[in-house]
């Protein structure tokens, strides 16, 4: 069953969303932003996080158990690469049923090679 999140609270780096249904689940976009020098030219640099936290509640043998998962996805880029950055997190994330597919998050290496859009 799929439930909107509601906004919860913010700080000076973001702002968190949590499913009033299941506060186990929340969604954190955080921000932060520095200088970086380019070429000789100073440009502001942007990392977001974006946090999903949870639980699955699994079986073990005759025992149940709430197991604790993390997703967690990390861009840094200046204000004029944000496009390109676009372009990336779009192609990867049309590749992760693929790789979820072939036991990646279990540590295997994937058969569906990267594409660089």
């Amino acid at each position: 069953m799929s439930t909107t999140t509601q906004f919860l609270n913010a700080d000076a780096y973001g702002s968190t969303f949590v499913d009033p249904l299941n506060p186990d689940f929340s969604v954190r976009f955080k921000t932060t932003r520095n200088r970086k020098s380019l070429n000789g030219f100073s440009v502001d640099n942007y990392i977001t996080e974006i946090i999903v936290s949870g639980t699955d509640q699994i079986t073990i043998g005759t025992a149940t158990a709430n197991d604790t998962l993390a997703v967690r996805v990390r861009t840094s880029g200046s204000e004029l690469s944000q496009a390109r950055l676009k372009e990336i997190l779009l192609s990867i994330a049309s590749q992760m049923p693929n790789w979820a597919d072939e036991n990646v998050l279990l540590g295997f290496r994937p058969v569906t090679a990267p594409i660089n859009p």
